[in-house]
């Protein structure tokens, strides 16, 4: 009897460090059925994902000039790098994530005659905050990667509608992100280990706690929390927001802070393994973000039926349903964050109604339904 080989997957992704897309690439490598397919993953930088890639056992590829930054010289370097390990490898499925290296790599992927390659689209460079040319250029090099690739996955519904050049629909589908249910502390421990983290929290155990969890990046506007938290505190003076993550705005963002007199309202926590363990420390979960693909943490925060307040931007709406799983917000008003957080305040019982909603609508964003589709273009 022949047995059948295993198709040979290369995942190609720009950065290493521990983003939305990463993870992504690594709940796929590790996930996808063993008997079926050989996972390698080729990338950019030594970041967070090549250890848990490492650890999980699965073939990493350095790609040491991949960076995010614009270079000719590491353009043309990691462009080689890729063709060089795309004939080596000899995939039979190219699965390119992120703008960078999914505009090389799926070209150089048609070059070489994979025969499949698959671009995930994570969202759109030209929803940040940029020129109008600027927009217009990256609106251009996202098309050229879809055209380029075989077929293309967009993580949400609004993904795949936002991008209307032509050509390009009917090679796009949406698969959502799915997520294996977290470990929950509860609510006490939860918050007994953010008070270790952070022991300017130990007084305050008993008051309101909001949460958000991003990146410290302009595309997550916590400054809009911020200013909305100011507000609030006028009123609620035991309210503490607790902001989990780093980034570039950090230091902005805590002189933000401290002009506004906040230093005892709002705690950075930093960077925290398995951040969503800790979700269940909130009363309510705010999500500010300008542009949003979908959200892992907001599929997590309504898994652990933590009420939402979230922008009503991207793929969030797809995931919440405004007074009916959670509240969403205009991106970027500090003004109707507020309201939101007030109402929170006056009537939890509100709030809490929407938490069932929510954890029973996010069941089909789930870890088994996102592998199972994406095993399946692969071997269509």
């Amino acid at each position: 009897m022949e047995t059948r080989s295993k198709k040979k997957i290369l995942f190609l992704i720009t950065k290493s460090n521990w983003g939305g897309a990463q993870r992504y690439v690594y709940d796929l490598a590790t996930n996808l059925s063993p008997d079926r397919f050989e996972v390698a993953v080729a990338l950019g930088g030594n970041g967070q994902l090549v250890q848990k890639l490492q650890t999980a056992g699965i073939t990493v590829i350095p790609i040491p000039n991949l960076t995010r930054d614009i270079s000719l010289k590491k353009e043309l370097l990691s462009t080689r790098s890729i063709a060089t390990i795309i004939h080596t490898y000899k995939p039979d499925v190219l699965h390119v994530n992120s703008s960078k290296a999914g505009l090389f790599g799926s070209l150089l992927g048609r070059l070489y005659r994979v025969p499949t390659v698959i671009f995930t689209a994570h969202g759109w460079a030209f929803n940040e905050d940029r020129g109008k040319l600027s927009r217009i250029l990256f609106a251009f090099l996202h098309w050229l990667t879809i055209l380029f690739a075989h077929r293309t996955i967009a993580v949400s519904d609004a993904v795949r509608t936002q991008m209307q050049w032509p050509f390009v629909q009917t090679k796009m589908t949406t698969i959502h992100l799915g997520r294996s249910l977290p470990s929950f502390l509860s609510p006490d421990d939860a918050r007994t280990h953010l008070a270790t983290v952070e022991p300017r929290l130990k007084p305050y155990r008993e008051d309101i706690w909001t949460m958000t969890i991003g990146e410290l990046h302009p595309v997550k506007q916590h400054d809009t929390a911020i200013d909305a938290i100011a507000q609030v505190v006028k009123t609620y003076p035991t309210l503490r927001h607790l902001i989990i993550g780093g980034g570039e705005e950090y230091a902005r963002l805590q002189q933000r802070i401290t002009d506004l007199n906040l230093g005892e309202n709002i705690f950075f926590l930093g960077h925290l393994h398995e951040a969503a363990w800790y979700l269940k420390a909130a009363d309510v979960f705010i999500f500010p973000s300008r542009s949003e693909a979908l959200g892992y943490v907001a599929i997590e925060a309504a898994q652990a039926q933590v009420p939402i307040i979230a922008s009503n931007v991207g793929g969030i709406p797809e995931i919440i349903t405004h007074n009916e799983s959670g509240y969403l917000v205009p991106s970027g008003d500090s003004q109707a964050l507020t309201v939101a957080l007030e109402l929170f305040c006056e009537h939890p019982e509100r709030f809490a109604d929407f938490k069932d909603t929510a954890s029973h609508g996010v069941q089909h964003f789930s870890m088994e339904n996102m592998v199972t589709a994406t095993e399946a273009l692969y071997l269509a």
